[in-house]
């Protein structure tokens, strides 16, 4: 009775022929490849809009490179709006013969073939350095004048950072949290010219102490 119910029946008919798929909005993709996210939908005009399976689609586009979370909604009644969040770039880590884009946390974004187009990324190296990149970036945050002075950046020995300034300047910084040590390294810098002074090397992995290749005066 149920599957010849002639209510039942019409109400199908009429909303599979009045509710169709005939519009796709996307919005919030910049960086994310249009094409594969369209490819991995597997939706076809003119298609009853409520037998679109949202999650699934859902599903589908998370697969897809850069693509954080995703919003899907029906839109009658011949609409789906898809929005897309993307994750932020943040870093460009050169490990093993490979170019990965990481963002903030160190998640592996996507890989690339050419460095091109991403100078104001950071560029760093060395085993676990994505594992230990958020809290370096944090720190660093409260520095941008040191920030823009760095050329890039090496986690050495799975334990601390060695920073590379333009000019071929060495910066050691130590284990664990680096905040007090980009402070003093900032200060001094800013009263004592240590760089434009020809200092090449600046150690700081000595809590508290700093050493340069040169000696410098306190003033």
């Amino acid at each position: 009775f149920y599957k010849n119910n002639h209510v039942r029946n019409f109400y199908n008919n009429f909303s599979n022929s009045f509710f169709k798929l005939e519009k796709l909005k996307l919005d919030g993709r910049v960086r994310s490849n249009k094409t594969k996210i369209l490819s991995s939908l597997s939706l076809e005009l003119n298609s009853p809009i409520f037998n679109i399976n949202l999650e699934k689609i859902k599903k589908n586009i998370l697969s897809v490179p850069w693509i954080k979370s995703v919003k899907i909604s029906r839109k009658l009644p011949n609409e789906i709006h898809i929005y897309i969040e993307e994750y932020e770039p943040a870093a460009i880590w050169e490990y093993k013969n490979e170019a990965l884009i990481l963002d903030k946390d160190g998640y592996h974004i996507e890989k690339i073939q050419k460095k091109d187009g991403y100078a104001d990324l950071i560029f760093i190296y060395g085993n676990e350095a994505d594992l230990n990149l958020g809290n370096f970036l944090n720190a660093l945050d409260n520095y941008p004048s040191l920030r823009g002075r760095i050329d890039y950046a090496t986690f050495i020995g799975k334990r601390r950072w060695d920073l590379y300034f333009k000019g071929d300047v060495l910066i050691k910084l130590p284990m664990g949290d680096v905040n007090d040590a980009l402070l003093e390294l900032d200060q001094h810098l800013k009263e004592y010219n240590l760089i434009e002074k020809g200092h090449k090397k600046i150690d700081l992995r000595i809590k508290g102490e700093i050493s340069t290749d040169r000696i410098f005066k306190r003033s």
